[in-house]
């Protein structure tokens, strides 16, 4: 069977500029300088910033992250910091039930003992942010490729630091996950425009725009 893809007007005309720059070059490859040159032109095109080392885009809110750490690491300073001792095996089914992650099965293919060169699956449980979390700049995950393989890594952001200190100091139930929507809200229903409450809460303008926006939306 024979797919058919019609091509968008920015995949046609990024298709047409490829093709004449390649006869200008005589069909001489990219050099490596231009190839980092062509995906950096593309990721602006495309509306997505170009991020230094440490930075993360945060697709829900357009915020780009800096500072972020995984469980172990986020544990390790709430550990120090705060004399708060637990695993992540149990944070995990903390941040299930609060609504700020989920869990999803996943596998990779590894040499089986009796047979180095049979593989099986060796299946997993990946702890994916949810929306929720990722809009309320608690938690973000990223996803990357190792070894021909998929892999997901869920990150905490300084704010969910935060968070995750308040969570495990007080008593099971007692706090409940911030929502920078119903402060978004809150100004919004004093008369506030989005500068002041950008000003006001300190959240970025990115934020704000898309909380206000997804309560016009309800």
């Amino acid at each position: 069977m024979t797919m058919h893809t019609k091509l968008t007007p920015s995949l046609t005309g990024w298709i047409k500029h490829h093709k004449s720059a390649a006869i200008a070059r005589s069909g001489r490859s990219l050099t490596a300088a231009e190839v980092i040159t062509e995906s950096v032109r593309y990721k602006t095109k495309c509306g997505r910033p170009t991020l230094a080392r440490g930075e993360i885009f945060n697709l829900v809110t357009g915020e780009i992250v800096t500072g972020c750490l995984s469980f172990s690491k986020a544990l390790d300073v709430l550990r120090e910091s705060y004399r708060i001792d637990t695993t992540v095996r149990k944070l995990i089914p903390l941040l299930e039930r609060k609504g700020l992650v989920e869990r999803r099965l996943a596998w990779r293919m590894v040499s089986m003992v009796t047979d180095p060169t049979a593989r099986k699956p060796e299946y997993r449980h990946d702890a994916i942010a949810t929306r929720a979390a990722i809009g309320d700049g608690l938690l973000i995950s990223i996803h990357y490729r190792r070894k021909d393989e998929n892999w997901v890594r869920t990150l905490v952001t300084p704010d969910g630091l935060e968070f995750l200190a308040r969570l495990l100091k007080a008593p099971t139930g007692t706090v409940k996950k911030p929502k920078a929507r119903d402060t978004v809200r809150a100004l919004l229903a004093e008369g506030r425009t989005q500068a002041d409450i950008v000003q006001l809460s300190g959240m970025s303008k990115q934020a704000v725009w898309y909380h206000a926006k997804s309560i016009s939306n309800l």
